[in-house]
């Protein structure tokens, strides 16, 4: 992605998050053994709800989801306390950083040196940043998400990253990130476009991954029924100064 390109661009927020191995049910004609995705539903997320002291988990369902990222259980406390007292604040529901100082801190704090966990930024053409701002704008009554927060500050994603792609995603009810790998859509964008995924399993055409989108809220496809958008994804090194 070119500089003038990064401008025409608004940052979704940050996640700190895994690579996800490739599943049986991803196409491997199309997909590389390891993609990069900001789908709850796939990739290893850190922290998500779980983190929050209030939030209904019982003691081992904590001691799993942080033991995915190596944090052990005797940290389980203090991480909690961590994190519900950002919570609303810099870390946003259900996963998101609203800044990416928040997400480093958090991974200079609990993730061990050697994980192979990275920060994501995520972001949107500023036309479908504007219109998921009004789509999942808080009825009466209702919390504010992640997602709209962050979009609510219009500002252009941080520079110093690496675009690793543009990825298809669904918005979920709440705010979560769902993939069209999950629907096994990559072997349809071939078929259409012959869309070829890269070595993140992501696009490198942007434009190509918006038509993507728009075929995926297609009615007769079949995919889950929500807000099917094209997300620029970018890794961030987990330190100042540090490679990504």
């Amino acid at each position: 992605m070119t500089r003038s390109e990064h401008f025409f661009l608004m940052s979704a927020g940050y996640l700190v998050a895994r690579p996800v191995d490739r599943t049986a049910f991803m196409d491997a004609s199309l997909l590389p053994p390891r993609v990069r995705t900001a789908s709850s539903c796939l990739a290893r997320i850190a922290p998500d709800t779980w983190a929050l002291a209030w939030a209904s988990f019982d003691e081992a369902e904590r001691c799993e989801a942080a033991s995915r990222f190596g944090i052990p259980p005797s940290r389980i406390a203090e991480l909690m306390d961590w994190v519900t007292q950002r919570f609303d604040e810099d870390f946003l529901w259900p996963n998101l950083f609203l800044t990416l100082e928040g997400a480093r801190e958090f991974c200079a704090t609990f993730v061990p040196e050697d994980s192979d966990a990275g920060i994501l930024g995520l972001a949107l053409s500023c036309e479908d940043a504007d219109d998921l701002l009004r789509l999942t704008a808080p009825t009466l009554g209702e919390g504010e998400t992640g997602l709209h927060r962050c979009l609510a500050r219009r500002l252009p994603p941080r520079e110093g990253g690496l675009c690793l792609g543009s990825e298809v995603l669904g918005v979920e009810a709440g705010g979560t990130l769902h993939s069209s790998l999950c629907n096994g859509l990559e072997r349809a964008f071939a078929q259409q476009w012959s869309a070829q995924p890269n070595a993140h399993g992501l696009f490198d055409d942007h434009a190509l991954a918006q038509r993507c989108a728009v075929y995926a809220g297609r009615g007769e496809v079949g995919a889950e029924p929500v807000p099917w958008r094209a997300w620029v994804l970018t890794e961030y090194p987990r330190t100042v100064g540090g490679t990504s």
